[in-house]
């Protein structure tokens, strides 16, 4: 089990540095991403729905290693539901306790443009109110219905 937990933590990092270098690489050729261009065509939305910090460290890499390959000209969501709500929530009211690690690539994707979305639903099922919840979380009605959205706006849809 550690074996597997330091080849993942490797895998994200080796993602989080190419996609850092990549990243300013076309930021100081091009300036923003998004701006004389428009808005990017590479979108994708990512379900996160389950606590498992193994499962949320191969869905935070798999983010870091679509903005690497498109050289960060993409509109990435993750829709953090049920029991996947508790990587958004602060540290006084989660009962997860994630490595501090976790958070780290959290804060570093959210940097790249990554929205983490947070569904209302799940929220008012375990009591967790807005203020709860870390800076980078933006809460959303539903995640359910926010994946059906986001896939009527042309993103493709990930499922772990």
């Amino acid at each position: 089990m550690t074996q597997s937990k330091n080849h993942s933590r490797r895998q994200f990092i080796g993602g989080i540095a190419a996609v850092a270098g990549v990243g300013a690489l076309a930021l100081s050729n091009q300036g923003n991403a998004q701006g004389m261009m428009g808005p990017t065509k590479n979108k994708v939305v990512f379900q996160l729905n389950k606590s498992d910090p193994a499962y949320i460290l191969d869905i935070l890499h798999s983010a870091a290693v679509v903005l690497g390959h498109f050289n960060s000209d993409a509109d990435i969501v993750i829709d953090c539901f049920g029991p996947g709500l508790w990587l958004l929530v602060k540290a006084p009211k989660n009962h997860q306790h994630y490595e501090k690690f976790i958070m780290e690539q959290v804060e570093s994707l959210h940097m790249y443009g990554v929205v983490f979305n947070a569904c209302e639903q799940t929220m008012k099922t375990i009591h967790i109110d807005k203020a709860d919840l870390i800076p980078q979380a933006v809460p959303v009605f539903s995640g359910a219905v926010d994946l059906i959205t986001l896939q009527q706006k042309g993103y493709a849809y990930i499922a772990w």
